[in-house]
């Protein structure tokens, strides 16, 4: 299974880290035109891109808030990072793992990690926004998510919630209220 480069992956993340909060739709085009993207399709609420990242899914997108409150605030640009096959779970999770490797010997032990059937990590960047990489199904994907959705995490945090939970079900993980 291939997957981006560490090199790849270092140049992603000091472009995420130079990301000032609060940022909008034209740090996404800047952040892919400076790597060499293309754009392939732009709506109201999303930008998404062809990358050059040697994968079978060079595909990334980024979340738009568009409203008059925030005129088009970034709120999540997410990148795949692995080949998309049905692979046997070794490799996909030897992916992620390498994948979260490379990020850790820059940024560290992980500040959120959630497990399961999808699990994923994250770090803090000095920007106040965070940034990880989930396991899907068949693809690791790199997350940069917005200092205030990234503020949201720290809050669930700060309240023990669990970040397992399903949102809107209740009290507790069952679901049961």
């Amino acid at each position: 299974m291939r997957t981006a480069s560490p090199d790849q992956i270092s140049d992603l993340l000091r472009a995420f880290g130079a990301v000032t909060w609060p940022t909008g739709r034209q740090t996404a085009l800047d952040l892919a035109a400076a790597r060499g993207w293309s754009v392939e399709l732009e709506t109201k609420n999303s930008v998404s891109f062809i990358t050059n990242l040697g994968t079978n899914d060079d595909s990334a997108r980024a979340l738009v808030l568009s409203d008059e409150a925030t005129g088009g605030l970034l709120d999540k640009l997410t990148v795949n990072v692995s080949d998309a096959e049905a692979a046997t779970p070794a490799e996909l999770r030897k992916a992620y793992t390498d994948l979260c490797a490379v990020v850790e010997k820059t940024l560290g032990a992980p500040v959120h990690v959630e497990r399961g059937s999808t699990p994923r990590m994250f770090w803090d960047l000095n920007s106040g926004g965070r940034v990880g990489f989930q396991r899907l199904d068949d693809i690791v994907i790199m997350i940069l998510i917005s200092h205030d959705a990234a503020d949201l995490l720290r809050e669930d945090k700060r309240l023990g919630l669990d970040p397992n939970r399903i949102a809107g079900a209740g009290h507790g993980a069952s679901g049961r209220t």
